[in-house]
């Protein structure tokens, strides 16, 4: 199976690693000293889509109440560009939803089973939260 960009950023993750682009051409690895030899080949792979994938203004968050990994971003254009990563639609919040959460749990407390419940729905039916 080939890895995702996504995927890759997030097994970085997993191993301590801060993947950042130096410039158009440069992919960085932070601390360079504790990234696996193997995990360092795969990286020069895959340099161009993690490099196409890290210019994109985003968040990616493990969420304790989901249990998964999420993504936050301005629009749907950076959206677009992180489901092109390997991202799935349904982990990806923007602005103008995370906007229309926040503003629902001010009026009333969102607790962790309805956002588990809404994540559900909007995965289930390929949703966004809208006004």
């Amino acid at each position: 199976m080939t890895p995702t960009a996504i995927a890759l950023l997030q097994k970085a993750t997993d191993l301590g690693l801060k993947l950042d682009s130096e410039g158009r051409h440069t992919l960085t690895v932070e601390p360079a000293e504790r990234c696996p030899r193997a995990f360092a080949e795969t990286l020069k792979d895959y340099k161009w889509h993690l490099l196409a994938l890290l210019r994109l203004p985003f968040v990616m968050v493990f969420s304790e109440a989901l249990g998964q990994t999420v993504f936050f971003c301005e629009a749907e254009d950076i959206k677009v560009g992180l489901v092109e990563g390997g991202a799935q639609p349904s982990s990806i919040y923007t602005t103008d939803e995370l906007r229309q959460l926040v503003q629902q749990n001010r009026i009333a407390p969102i607790s962790s089973a309805e956002l588990r419940k809404l994540h559900e729905l909007r995965r289930t039916f390929l949703g966004r939260i809208a006004k």
